[in-house]
């Protein structure tokens, strides 16, 4: 008896181990897929990329909640500009790893893949990583302002990204004809407003 306990509570723990993951990704199944997709594949960044000092590595937050929490988070002396050449090695229980060449501190991506599906993860890893060199999404007449890492009035959210990368904070507001959003960039000094998804105006603090 107490040795078909032991196999029982045996293959109970062996089984809560097997579907336990440590990853953002729910099941081993999305996280060979991740592997299979991304994992040492050539891919570019997605917007220029200034990262937060994390300790010794560097960390980009796709949550908003960094900057929002810790009003003392600083921005590290790096600046990777858009389309610059970015491998994912890994991941590990809220981010996504990643390596820039020319850098040797480990980038860590935060997301927040609620459902721990790839395709929540995919989403949100398009705002970094890009298969192809993104400055061909962007409309011809903002090229040269994006190059220039620029913001001008008409741009849209992923141009304004793209170019100034992921603001500290936004707020948004109902407004007479949709949404408008206020993004701030603490190391800018900057508020920029954005009505409907576009750039109407900013505002220096």
């Amino acid at each position: 008896m107490k040795h078909k306990f032991g196999c029982l509570v045996g293959a109970l723990l062996y089984l809560l181990v097997a579907c336990r993951s440590t990853s953002i990704l729910q099941g081993g199944r999305h996280e060979r897929a991740f592997h299979e997709r991304y994992v040492n594949k050539p891919l570019y960044t997605a917007m220029l990329i200034q990262p937060y000092q994390s300790h010794d590595e560097y960390l980009i937050d796709l949550t908003g909640n960094v900057a929002a929490t810790d009003t003392e988070v600083l921005r590290a002396p790096v600046v990777v500009p858009l389309g610059s050449p970015i491998v994912l090695v890994g991941l590990d229980d809220r981010h996504a790893l990643a390596r820039i060449p020319g850098h040797p501190r480990l980038f860590r991506i935060r997301v927040h893949t609620q459902r721990g599906t790839l395709d929540d993860l995919a989403r949100e890893l398009a705002l970094v990583v890009a298969p192809e060199p993104p400055l061909q999404l962007v409309r011809p007449e903002l090229r040269p302002v994006v190059e220039r890492q620029e913001v001008t009035r008409g741009m849209l959210r992923r141009e304004v990204v793209m170019s100034w990368g992921l603001p500290d904070k936004i707020t948004s507001v109902p407004g007479a004809a949709g949404t408008i959003e206020e993004w701030i960039y603490f190391h800018k000094r900057v508020h920029l407003f954005l009505d409907n998804g576009m750039v109407t105006n900013w505002q220096q603090f």
